[in-house]
């Protein structure tokens, strides 16, 4: 029986020779190059919250232009990166 090895290149190696488990965190390559991707939308009437929930889930201010700001409201379309982790406490 033949065995097929692919390699993928936008993973991070893991040796498990030499992976140490206790200095692993959340953004080491080894584990965050194996995190799931997931887009999340927003759609909705004006002043209706869409920016403050963006805002609140990646810490990016979506008004950045000058009649953006002058205005407070969100004209041009935008994207903003979040990581959500999983807490693992049983607290």
């Amino acid at each position: 029986q033949a065995t097929i090895n692919v390699r993928q290149q936008h993973l991070a190696v893991q040796d498990l020779d030499k992976i140490k488990p206790e200095e692993l965190t959340p953004l080491t390559p080894e584990v965050i190059s194996r995190q799931a991707t997931i887009n999340v939308g927003t759609i909705g009437h004006v002043a209706h919250g869409k920016s403050t929930v963006v805002k609140s889930l990646s810490g990016v201010k979506t008004v950045r232009f000058k009649n953006e700001l002058e205005r407070n409201i969100t004209i041009k379309l935008g994207y903003a990166n979040a990581k959500v982790y999983e807490n693992v406490d049983s607290d």
